[in-house]
């Protein structure tokens, strides 16, 4: 039997509602509904809540229902996957944003500036990865980016008009490559979207 077929044979032999159990655990009856045909499967919170409520233990839950343990290891995957993602994100742009204006360091840019990149490959494939899990297209993921990335061209956009008006030309050029590589992966991402094919999610 499967997940959601068990929920409701269970909340029928305790002559319970809907609404009832909703209330209970603090949902919408709409969301037990969707739990109880199929549509979508509860948290482990909310299954453990359930698990609570009817007086069932876990494995008698997910018995025979494979798609409801599939989902609860797709999202310890993805929580597990987040933070280094997270962390490594963070990292690259730093340590690319500090190289473009560190003169200083012309002697070893191009190591670090490779580096940078090999750890954009992998942050791509993680990406990759974790989007087959959640059926995510990547100009969903890239809708969640944008602004942050409108922000920085815009700002590296007055830097180097500032820079370019006070004739500081060292800063000026910095500045000028920032501004394009933001405003060239704005381009990038917006155009690839158009070109790409529409996934439409079941």
């Amino acid at each position: 039997m499967e997940f959601g077929e068990r929920l409701k044979q269970t909340r029928q032999q305790q002559h319970l509602t809907q609404a009832t159990v909703a209330d209970a655990l603090h949902v919408s009856r709409q969301t037990i509904s969707s739990w109880e045909t199929g549509n979508s499967y509860p948290d482990i919170d909310s299954l453990l809540q359930l698990s609570d409520f009817y007086q069932l233990s876990l494995d008698t839950l997910l018995k025979e229902d494979h798609g409801m343990t599939a989902t609860l290891r797709k999202s310890d995957v993805l929580a597990a996957m987040q933070s280094p993602m997270t962390n490594l994100t963070i990292i690259n742009f730093v340590s690319i944003t500090v190289l473009m204006f560190a003169d200083q360091l012309t002697s070893v840019t191009g190591i670090f500036l490779l580096v940078a990149l090999l750890n954009a490959l992998a942050l791509n494939k993680m990406a990759v990865f974790t989007n087959s899990l959640t059926q995510e297209g990547p100009y969903t993921r890239w809708l969640k980016r944008r602004p942050w990335m409108i922000l920085f061209a815009v700002l590296a956009t007055i830097g180097a008009i500032w820079t370019w008006t006070t004739h500081q030309s060292g800063w000026a050029a910095d500045f000028t490559l920032f501004a394009a590589v933001c405003w060239w992966t704005i381009f990038y991402a917006e155009v690839g979207h158009f070109k790409s094919p529409v996934i439409s999610r079941s």
